[in-house]
């Protein structure tokens, strides 16, 4: 059964891995033609057969009944707990010691018998949470952005993305008119660009893509005129970019006009009274959903709330308290834990995320769609801001790297006191040499195009918060030192 299992996992390859495969030997010369044509198939052909079952179970699941979405999702907890027993050694120790029998499976409350699990517990149980039904060579690994200073490496099957992940996004932006194929939509979150340039189009996605880390008075002006005449329609984007466009635009006292029907923010908290001055300043809606690397939950707004509906399709979602207590009542601050459905490279179930939430007292809406409701969620991520010799501010969420550079990197922290430069101060692990150096300086001079210089600071531990926790970035810099 399991060298059955094995083998249908490993013709898993559709045509967008053959088109991956043809374009990484094309020459440069066809690149370009490749990239249009690319560009012009629809998404239900280009991405496979699991794209296409995610839309169809999305269009229709959007509008089952509480009984039916709590019926898939018992169903797929069941299905993901056999699954973790049967091939991932860390759940099957785990089952036994708590005498847990998936088969027995049948309401979610079950799922308390389990104990929670962190990041560093993944991180201590890295290769006995990876399933033993496909072989290493088969999977992706894909590394959380170390909000924390310590990065996360999360296994995935090859065409996860694009089968499972980018159906949920396009079903959620859906709901405001977004359309993968046809919308004309700008990017300005973490790309770097070469040569200088502010934006270009990215033929392959059909997108606009401006770069995030010049973002001075001059290259901003030249963004919101660009997005003006190129007629973009959705902005996807962090709330920290956005908002410097808004300062940018309350400053220099314009009203800006434009063709857009939404900001798509996504990455980053969002504020009380941000999202007003975004919305008064860009002249277009926001519109944002939560979700996280490590691929366990998902959530979004709709078109008549700005309540975060659960995605019941995508993971069963969890509150709890500081004792790990699970809430049930409405408006009481809990943990967002998580369980997955459909990573079978590396199911996570319990998991602590780190992120916060509580349930809304309203269990409907006008939309008409009977998910569960969460009020704002506090994520991980903050808005600090590294500052450039230009005075030029680039949002940490843009650094948000996610390769395996900090791989020998037990742990790490950014300091920044003066506009242009910055240390990164490092908790080795026995592993890292001078080539780990090498590797993330390089990699952070590509993210910072020589605006910000990096120094290397080694230290033995990494100093918390009154409360416990850790900073991904200090910085020193004072608002008057910026005029």
């Amino acid at each position: 059964m399991k060298k059955q299992n094995s083998q249908e996992a490993e013709k898993e390859i559709d045509f967008y891995d053959k088109a991956r495969k043809i374009y990484t030997h094309v020459p440069n010369i066809g690149k370009k033609t490749m990239e249009i044509t690319w560009g012009m198939i629809p998404p239900t052909i280009k991405y496979g057969k699991k794209y296409r079952e995610y839309t169809k179970l999305l269009n229709d699941s959007q509008w089952w009944n509480k009984e039916q979405l709590e019926a898939y999702q018992i169903k797929k907890l069941k299905e993901t707990l056999m699954y973790a027993r049967e091939y991932v050694p860390f759940y099957k120790e785990e089952f036994m010691k708590n005498g847990f029998e998936p088969e027995c499976f049948t309401e979610l409350s079950e799922l308390e018998k389990l104990p929670l699990i962190d990041k560093d517990i993944v991180l201590a149980n890295e290769e006995s949470l990876v399933s033993k039904q496909f072989p290493l060579s088969k999977l992706k690994v894909h590394t959380t952005g170390g909000t924390t200073g310590k990065q996360l490496r999360l296994y995935i099957t090859k065409n996860a993305y694009v089968g499972r992940e980018l159906p949920f996004v396009d079903a959620v932006w859906g709901r405001i008119g977004y359309d993968r194929f046809s919308s004309r939509v700008a990017q300005l979150r973490n790309q770097t660009l070469e040569n200088g340039k502010l934006w270009e189009y990215d033929r392959k996605n059909r997108e606009l893509i401006f770069d995030a880390y010049h973002m001075n008075d001059e290259n901003i002006c030249k963004i919101l005129r660009k997005i003006t005449e190129w007629r973009a329609e959705f902005l996807h984007t962090y709330p920290s970019s956005v908002l410097i466009l808004c300062d940018y635009i309350k400053r220099k006292g314009i009203k800006y006009d434009n063709s857009l029907k939404a900001l798509l923010l996504t990455s980053e908290n969002i504020y009380a009274g941000q999202k007003e001055t975004i919305e008064k300043y860009m002249n277009a809606k926001c519109f944002t959903f939560y979700g996280h690397s490590e691929g366990a939950a998902l959530a979004g707004q709709c078109e008549c709330s700005e309540k975060y509906h659960i995605q019941s399709e995508y993971g069963y979602i969890e509150l709890v308290d500081e004792e790990g207590k699970v809430i049930k009542e409405p408006n009481k601050i809990g943990e967002i834990v998580c369980t997955g459905f459909d990573n079978k490279a590396m199911p996570l179930i319990r998991y602590r995320t780190g992120d916060f939430s509580s349930y809304s007292e309203k269990t409907t809406c006008r939309c008409g769609r009977h998910y569960t409701l969460l009020n704002n969620i506090v994520g991980r991520w903050t808005q600090e801001m590294f500052i450039g010799k230009t005075g030029n501010k680039i949002s940490m969420t843009a650094l948000n790297m996610h390769t395996d550079i900090f791989k020998n990197v037990e742990n790490y922290q950014f300091v920044q006191d003066v506009p242009g430069e910055c240390s990164i101060r490092i908790v080795k692990n026995d592993d890292y040499t001078s080539m780990d150096e090498e590797n993330i300086l390089k990699e952070l001079q590509n993210k910072f195009d020589n605006s910000i210089e990096v120094k290397f600071e080694y230290v033995q531990e990494i100093g918390k918060t009154m409360r416990g926790k850790q900073r991904f970035i200090i910085q020193n810099i004072k608002d008057e030192e910026l005029v």
